[in-house]
């Protein structure tokens, strides 16, 4: 089982800039990568202004029975990934950083 299951990095416009997925069973098609996307940009805008406090910054963590969906916002947009659930804060930020090899 890979450590990390798929990457999403969506621009803030909403549009998939980059997809891949690490090995997880099902597989999606393009289209589907691209609704996911979509979704995910759209509730985590949604998020943003819905929220009773002020500066806050949309959805940062979405826990599953079988996985997290982990969102960071940056300053071009979000990248969206979807780990095991017994993962570290700190090993999933390592392995994030890994995958798209910042040094």
């Amino acid at each position: 089982m890979a450590a990390i299951y798929s990457l999403y990095i969506i621009n803030k416009s909403g549009g998939l800039i980059f997809y891949k997925d690490y090995g997880s069973k099902g597989r999606m098609d393009t289209n589907d990568s691209l609704r996911v996307a979509s979704l995910w940009h759209s509730m985590h805008a949604i998020s943003q202004q819905l929220s009773p406090t002020t500066g806050c910054s949309g959805i940062e963590l979405l826990e599953a029975d079988t996985f997290d969906l982990h969102c960071f916002q940056s300053l071009t947009g979000n990248f969206l990934s979807d780990f095991p659930t017994r993962l570290t804060e700190s090993c999933r930020l390592g392995l994030v950083c890994h995958r798209l090899d910042v040094r």
